[in-house]
């Protein structure tokens, strides 16, 4: 294909492989920092002092893994495609940061519905992750939009008319 790389697509290639994975192992690691995480909050609910909410939160979280691991892998195709200037960039990009855009808005919304936000003076964990869900649902918006724009779709849309939307 023609389509000359771009320095926005190497700094678009390079913040999908590094953030897909990186913001995703960050995420784990405030989790497992967040005061409700502590072992003496989660394993013994029985212990005077215990927050039951711990459970709560551990269970929703718990949820994520794996659809982390989605975005982690299409971040990085996308990213592996965007180097190598295949229009499959496009279509592993809307991918992942569809998913991370729709990860960091439900994460939000448990926080802020659960008051969990309100611990942000005295939980670093808690800090790190508004950091990281502001971070994720603004590169997810702003890869969205660059992705349904970029002219390695457009170059795909224009050799396959019958699939183009």
């Amino acid at each position: 294909m023609g389509y000359r790389l771009s320095r926005t697509d190497k700094v678009h290639a390079a913040l999908l492989a590094v953030c897909g994975a990186v913001l995703v192992c960050a995420y784990w690691v405030a989790f497992y920092h967040s005061n409700l995480t502590l072992p003496e909050s989660v394993l013994h609910p029985d212990k005077p002092g215990h927050d039951p909410f711990a459970l709560v939160y551990m269970g929703f979280e718990s949820a994520f893994p794996l659809a982390d691991l989605l975005v982690a892998v299409a971040a990085s195709l996308a990213a592996f495609y965007l180097i190598g200037r295949d229009a499959k960039a496009v279509l592993f990009g809307l991918i992942g940061s569809g998913a991370l855009g729709f990860l960091a808005l439900i994460d939000i919304s448990f926080n802020l519905h659960h008051g969990l936000y309100a611990l942000l003076l005295r939980d670093t964990g808690m800090q790190l992750e508004l950091v990281i869900n502001v971070a994720c649902v603004a590169g997810a918006f702003w890869s969205i939009w660059r992705f349904w724009g970029h002219p390695l779709r457009r170059a795909d849309d224009r050799a396959h008319p019958e699939r183009a939307l």
